[in-house]
């Protein structure tokens, strides 16, 4: 009788600890379906979910009403952006931009240095002056530098000048050293920390975060929201 009441003792221990073990199962599971839907809420709105973009007042190239907008965030001083203006934007240029697939738009995220404020204000300075013509001949100039270059007033003047006339770049200056474009920086910089931006460059499609790995993968999502446009 002694062992049977031992045994009923373990089995009634047995039991109570696989209780326990179901009941931190439960827990965890439950832990990991809310944490799933944290996540979810944080990032549903990437890629999937497209966010509101003010297209007015800012540099692009193509044709305003093509059904398809892409959004660059960049920094003059970011080696990806470099390296993503000299090896993608060509693609981008002759597959989507040219073909009237999407139109490009540049938006200034400065992150790296004070040089990267110096180079968002000063390109809004030409773009303000000179419109979106100066401004890209502008942008492509200051991409092609050696990052470890600073820019300083006379660096950036002459720069201007290899792309537009000694006239236009002096109105440029007068723009910059009066702190003309500093609304403008501030306006890109909001909008990219309202839409989650985390570093540069990052491209939106249409309002939603570009996830993919290659040009491939862009021009395939740009196919998708044509589209969906349509």
């Amino acid at each position: 009788m002694a062992k049977k009441k031992k045994s009923a003792g373990n089995t009634s221990g047995a039991a109570s600890k696989a209780s326990k073990v179901i009941v931190w199962v439960v827990l965890a599971i439950i832990l990991l379906v809310v944490a799933l839907v944290l996540i979810n809420n944080y990032t549903g709105s990437s890629s999937d979910e497209a966010q509101d973009i003010d297209y007015s007042s800012q540099p692009f190239l193509g044709d305003e009403n093509a059904p398809v907008k892409i959004v660059e965030f960049g920094d003059y001083k970011c080696i990806h952006c470099q390296e993503f203006h000299h090896n993608n934007f060509p693609v981008i240029d002759q597959e989507l931009i040219e073909t009237g697939k999407a139109s490009f738009y540049f938006m200034n995220m400065p992150v790296i240095n004070a040089d990267s404020e110096k180079g968002a204000e000063f390109s809004e300075a030409v773009y303000q002056v000179l419109g979106d013509d100066g401004f890209w001949k502008f942008h492509d100039v200051l991409f092609a530098e050696d990052l470890n270059t600073s820019f300083t007033d006379d660096f950036l003047m002459d720069k201007l000048r290899e792309v537009v006339s000694d006239e236009e770049a002096e109105e440029v200056l007068q723009v910059y050293q009066n702190n003309g474009t500093d609304d403008a920086v501030s306006i890109d910089t909001e909008l990219a920390d309202d839409l989650g931006v985390q570093g540069t460059p990052t491209i939106f499609v249409n309002g939603k975060l570009f996830e993919g790995q290659d040009m491939n993968d862009l021009i395939d999502m740009v196919d998708e929201e044509t589209q969906e446009a349509n």
